[in-house]
């Protein structure tokens, strides 16, 4: 009897890891991404994830697993324009007289303080000054993350975009601002495909991996949702068929298919439960990691959920050996990474 329909994925022929050493000077263990003040350490198994709430939930399970992951550095995006203008003010950092890439022409206010149409709510300030610092210096390590040449992992949420409506620039965030200031329109397959093909093509080492976010924008209506999707699914299937080192993963595929249950959703029926998360989580890695790191993988997890425990009475003798313990297997465990 057969209870699901699986989707079956080929895994990858060149995948990411852990660039381990056996010969390096232990890291600080407070350091979550292995190198000073948490920038990348010069590998190319680097990972930076952009785009919508895939990309944000399996970054994160990397980050806490101590890989080399950087995450949405201009907050959650969800168009495929938007990622593109991401991409490139990370290449372009630095190229405008300010010796930044915001300047104070980019600031708006909004209800949850001053933020610019680049950028997610997350990354909105009380002050101007407050957000353009926060801003370019965060846009400064996406840079130089970006550099790396790794991996790249791009989820694509919608194809409407939604532009301003006196000089047509598209905003990654409505920010809540009155609808007659903004024009909805749906990409094309040419534009989605346009938007983003510049950038795989500019240099054949850094590997792309896109998704298709799984979670339904009902606010645009059910029929015009499954356009949307439709347009990523066949922009993304070009830049595949395209490129060498473009490659497509299912995400939206197997929650929908694999996993066609209600249970397997958040209470918004729309989002993916964290068990699901959990579960896509899992293919991706079987889809994408080195299987022969696959010890290391088991020992970062394991690290992760000590690490994780919460000590109740942290002055009890048992709890300060057990805060050593932990400290002492995440120190070691990072001494075997470069």
């Amino acid at each position: 009897m057969k209870l699901q329909t699986p989707v079956e994925i080929k895994p990858l022929d060149r995948r990411f890891g852990y660039r381990v050493s056996d010969n390096v000077s232990e890291p600080n263990y407070q350091d979550p991404m292995g190198g000073p003040d948490g920038q990348n350490s010069g590998n190319d198994s680097s990972l930076l994830f952009i785009g919508s709430c895939f990309a944000e939930s399996i970054g994160r399970k990397l980050e806490e697993r101590y890989f080399d992951v950087m995450v949405n550095p201009f907050g959650i995006l969800f168009n495929p324009l938007s990622v593109a203008d991401c991409l490139g003010l990370i290449e372009g950092y630095g190229i405008n007289p300010y010796g930044c890439s915001f300047v104070p022409e980019d600031v708006i206010e909004t209800s949850g303080g001053f933020c610019s149409f680049h950028h997610h709510g997350i990354f909105a300030r009380p002050t101007a000054e407050e957000f353009l610092q926060n801003a370019n210096d965060s846009l400064a390590v996406a840079s130089e993350f970006y550099a790396n040449e790794g991996w790249m992992v791009v989820t694509l949420g919608t194809a409407f975009v939604y532009r301003l409506a006196d000089n047509d620039m598209v905003v990654s965030n409505c920010h809540k601002l009155p609808a007659d200031r903004f024009k909805r329109s749906m990409l094309t397959v040419d534009e989605v495909y346009n938007a983003l093909a510049q950038y795989v093509n500019a240099n054949s080492n850094r590997q792309w991996i896109f998704t298709v976010s799984p979670v339904r924008h009902i606010a645009d209506g059910m029929h015009e949702n499954q356009l949307s999707k439709a347009t990523l699914l066949l922009g993304v299937q070009r830049l595949v068929e395209r490129f060498k080192n473009a490659h497509y993963f299912p995400a939206y595929e197997i929650l929908m298919d694999e996993l066609r249950d209600y249970r397997f959703y958040a209470y918004d029926m729309m989002h993916p439960s964290s068990l699901a998360v959990d579960y896509i989580y899992e293919r991706f890695m079987d889809f994408a990691f080195d299987d022969s790191q696959r010890n290391l993988l088991a020992e970062a997890s394991k690290i992760h959920s000590m690490m994780q425990h919460r000590i109740l009475n942290p002055d009890t003798p048992e709890a300060v050996r057990f805060d050593s313990q932990r400290q002492a297997a995440l120190s070691a465990f990072r001494s075997k990474l470069l």
